[in-house]
């Protein structure tokens, strides 16, 4: 068809779906071919790598957890010479980190500006797009005011640091406690959501052998057994309650476990919820008991099936699987059931996936005669294979329909030459997009300025376009924030 030349504004809405990985710089001391470096990432798996992990020293700096991290962060960075896309983010923190270090270093204004300052300069000088706070489970009243501190600080931080240097702003993330009993004693989720460029929650480890009876780790839904505080140890729950609390859907991304909890059975009984005596074998690469990478001897022989003698069943109320072999039980995911979360993720407008961790996945494609790192590979499928995207183009008189597999946020051009095309993508599945929500007001921003989009001074989750010295504000889908970097609402 001809092509039409729009010359005023117009609003493309785009959903966005992330995929962040974590790299486990412990693996690198992990012997034989469980040695994973940063040469084995495939920087085109995920959209967002995190570098695990950095230490706080005594004067509340962030610093690296050992000198072995140095030459690492250079490499770690390097990934994105080739793929420019990608973003990496230092992670301090961790399920076993000291929470004290935390405690002590959100307690005063003056100790937080130290560790503010301290990552700004370590960020900056290797490389990194941003920070990941991976502070578990804050516990007291002051660590929980303490951490909506440090969130809003850190912005502040940032920001300032963006405009004085003209860099784009370092991202803020955390990841967090999928439990509600530690949300409900660690978070004050509105607020922190308020400052955080992403939340990771990390919905894994709800049940393991500490609890005596077989139990899947990283469920999607309530069991039919569950009770009592149990009823809240899911996926689902967790995220739903994320939402209650005041997190928008966009910011959050659901977590996924490359790696199978093993319980030895002590009964004759297989099923969920069977008495177990502790954790199960230990993992040959990882040396932990009853943890299970899929690069691990006993996962392989459950979940690629190498050997006879593992039945695999499907925890139908949960939607995740689980195998026996002998006096094993291990639940994991495998492809069927990331392919349910990941239809969860969207069906909910969830920002994306998280995964711990690239090690543990089968990464030389040695053991399951599948393709390197077949996990990360398949949730790649899964979500980063781009969608047909049905958008409105808008103005004063006309609306036309467009197809299109790209760009991945709202974006928001002052003038467009378009043209009615189709692109078929590699996949099929089709998102229809909403319009913004529009207002227009008799303030008188537009006075004094051009045609065109602007910030909204008083409100970051919108803008203003100012058409013939007339206002009108445009609210942002729930969960992003207008960026005027990119000149869109975007969430990253």
């Amino acid at each position: 068809s001809t092509p039409r030349l729009f010359t005023t504004p117009m609003v493309l809405l785009i959903q966005l779906t992330l995929l962040v990985c974590y790299y486990n710089s412990l693996a690198e001391e992990r012997a034989a071919d469980g040695k994973f470096t940063v040469s084995d990432i495939d920087p085109y798996k995920c959209t967002h790598l995190i570098y695990a992990f950095s230490d706080i020293n005594t004067d509340n700096e962030l610093v690296p957890t050992s000198a072995a991290d140095i030459p690492r962060y250079h490499s770690f960075n390097e990934l994105k010479t080739s793929n420019q896309e990608l973003k990496t983010l230092l992670s301090v923190g961790g399920i076993t980190f000291n929470k004290q270090k935390f405690s002590g270093m959100v307690g005063s204004v003056q100790q937080r500006q130290a560790f503010i300052q301290s990552a700004i300069e370590l960020l900056r000088q290797y490389g990194f797009d941003g920070l990941n706070i991976d502070w578990r489970f804050p516990e007291s009243v002051l660590d929980k005011q303490g951490f909506t501190s440090l969130c809003q600080d850190l912005k502040d931080g940032f920001q300032s640091e963006a405009i004085s240097t003209g860099n784009d702003r370092l991202l803020i993330t955390a990841s967090v406690s999928p439990e509600k009993d530690a949300i409900d004693a660690g978070y004050e989720v509105a607020e922190i959501s308020a400052s955080l460029d992403f939340i990771n929650v990390l919905t894994f480890d709800f049940h393991g052998p500490w609890e005596g009876v077989t139990g899947h780790h990283s469920p999607l839904y309530r069991g039919s057994q569950d009770t009592g505080d149990q009823i809240y140890s899911n996926t689902d729950s967790a995220m739903q309650y994320w939402m209650d609390q005041g997190a928008p859907a966009p910011l959050l991304n659901l977590g996924l476990a490359a790696y199978g909890r093993a319980f030895n059975l002590s009964s004759l009984s297989t099923d969920v919820g069977a008495p177990a005596n502790g954790a199960g074998e230990e993992g040959c690469y990882t040396g932990e008991d009853g943890f299970w990478g899929h690069n691990e001897a006993e996962i392989i022989t459950l979940t690629c099936l190498y050997t006879e003698g593992a039945t695999v069943q499907l925890i139908t109320d949960q939607m995740v699987p689980y195998a026996v072999t002998e006096n094993q039980w291990v639940g994991f995911d495998n492809r069927e059931s990331l392919g349910t979360k990941v239809s969860y993720l969207r069906e909910k407008n969830f920002g994306g996936a998280v995964v711990w961790s690239l090690d543990l996945d089968d990464f030389d494609g040695k053991f399951c005669n599948q393709s390197d790192s077949p996990f990360i590979s398949h949730l790649n499928d899964l979500i980063l294979t781009p969608n047909t995207i049905t958008t409105t183009i808008i103005t004063p008189t006309t609306t036309q329909t467009l197809t299109t597999t790209q760009p991945l946020y709202t974006m928001i051009p002052t003038t467009i030459q378009s043209t009615t095309t189709t692109t078929t993508p590699a996949t099929t599945p089709t998102s229809t997009t909403t319009i913004l929500t529009t207002t227009t007001t008799t303030s008188g921003y537009c006075i004094d300025n051009d045609d065109g989009i602007y910030p909204n001074p008083d409100d970051i989750f919108s803008f203003l376009q100012c058409t013939n010295k007339e206002t009108v504000v445009h609210q942002c889908q729930p969960g992003l924030r207008y960026r005027a970097n990119c000149t869109c609402c975007d969430w990253r």
